[in-house]
């Protein structure tokens, strides 16, 4: 039998506090496994931010702690509405039938527990961990939890947080932020990765962060790190290692191939955290011209979007990058060497798994190595194969690129 834990909340946005709940929850009482569930909110209400965003924020904290217990539950969300908290347990406990359910909450919360709706229910499908809030000390805090536990015969237990902690509060957090007067003005309740999530959107009325410069390469990892999935952001590093490497192949003489590969293979993908939903919105509001097969097939817009973003937040001044960047998904007619490194790149970095594919990536990766323009063709050949086999659109570009070096 295993005991799971939920802590619910707006995570609006999440912070240290929420950190040490959860750390001593699932030590104290020795939780198998804890969910961080961030409550839906009502799209109606422009003071708060996107669900999205505040998915990703939560991500990046579970993320921070380096606990394998920890995860991120969307349960909440993805139901959309108003969510009741017995509603939830009474989902949670179907899927985890014969499990002990550990439900975390503020001592702010339990004060008005008895308001909730059907708090007997919540009682009787969970153990309740309450953690003491403002200047409310251990002993008053059990004290409350005895209270609670003989009126609804349950049990309501005591989360131990340090006294530092116990002030902090997403609203004190977001005051904070907007008086920031910076980037070195972080509110000491926010984790640096997630403080740099917020300068990087623009949340919480912080001016939307942009580079003035192309900034060292560290800065760019931990600005990818702060917004892309793990996965995407190990997709993204064999890019830019497979890039740096075909640079060197390939430079010609051009000392400067190599590190301007590796820049754009870096930034290759950086619009790919958002929605699809988000991408046709900001291409719309930045003015970025998008086809109807674009619209209707938004896997697409990511490179067209990626390259403003280079432009304009990172500072990538480099045409050739911006462009490569651009048509990294479909090609162009007569692409350049950093271009054709980008889009090959992309699909053969080491990372990749592609089975069945027409062509081999070991074949590819082979390839590559002698004639990049073979392998060009070899890889949109793959792409436009796997697109036909699974029903998909085949962007106009791809095949207008297929046929120019065929004919070559």
């Amino acid at each position: 039998m295993a005991r799971i834990g939920i802590f619910g909340g707006s995570f609006n946005p999440p912070h240290k506090a929420h950190r040490e709940m959860a750390k001593v929850a699932l030590d104290s009482y020795k939780l198998d496994m804890l969910y961080f569930m961030p409550t839906s909110q009502s799209p109606s209400n422009n003071k708060i931010i996107t669900d999205e965003h505040r998915m990703r924020m939560v991500r990046l904290l579970i993320t921070g702690m380096k606990d394998d217990r920890c995860k991120l539950s969307d349960y909440e969300i993805k139901k959309g509405g108003i969510n009741y908290t017995y509603e939830t347990l009474e989902e949670f406990q179907k899927q985890h039938n014969g499990d002990s359910l550990f439900f975390i909450m503020g001592a702010d919360s339990l004060k008005t527990f008895d308001k909730w709706v059907n708090p007997q229910i919540i009682v009787d499908h969970a153990t309740i961990l309450v953690a003491p809030r403002g200047n409310m000390d251990t002993d008053e805090l059990k004290t409350l939890c005895d209270e609670k536990s003989e009126k609804y015969n349950g049990m309501f237990l005591p989360i131990d947080l340090s006294e530092k902690m116990r002030d902090v509060s997403s609203t004190e957090v977001r005051k904070e932020v907007a008086d920031s007067k910076g980037e070195d003005d972080k509110p000491d309740a926010l984790p640096r990765r997630i403080w740099r999530y917020i300068l990087l959107h623009g949340l919480y009325g912080i001016p939307e962060f942009r580079y003035s410069f192309v900034p060292p390469e560290i800065d760019i990892k931990h600005c990818l790190k702060s917004t892309l999935k793990p996965k995407r952001v190990k997709h993204t590093f064999g890019v830019a290692d497979t890039a740096e490497e075909l640079g060197i192949l390939y430079s010609a003489g051009d000392e400067t191939l190599p590190i301007r590969c590796r820049l754009a293979g870096l930034l290759h993908d950086c619009a790919k955290y958002f929605t699809d939903a988000e991408q046709i919105d900001l291409c719309d509001e930045y003015g970025i011209e998008l086809t109807q097969t674009e619209r209707e097939n938004p896997s697409l817009i990511h490179g067209k979007l990626g390259a403003y973003l280079a432009q304009y937040r990172y500072g990538v001044k480099d045409e050739e990058i911006i462009n490569a960047i651009r048509i990294h998904t479909v090609g162009r007619p007569g692409m350049t060497t950093l271009e054709k490194i980008i889009y090959i790149s992309d699909y053969i970095e080491p990372n990749r798994v592609i089975p069945n594919a027409k062509h081999s990536l070991k074949q590819l990766r082979k390839t590559v190595k002698h004639d990049i323009d073979t392998t060009l063709i070899l890889v949109i050949e793959n792409t436009i194969d796997y697109l036909e086999k699974s029903k998909r659109v085949i962007d106009e570009a791809s095949l207008a690129t297929l046929e120019y070096y065929e004919n070559l």
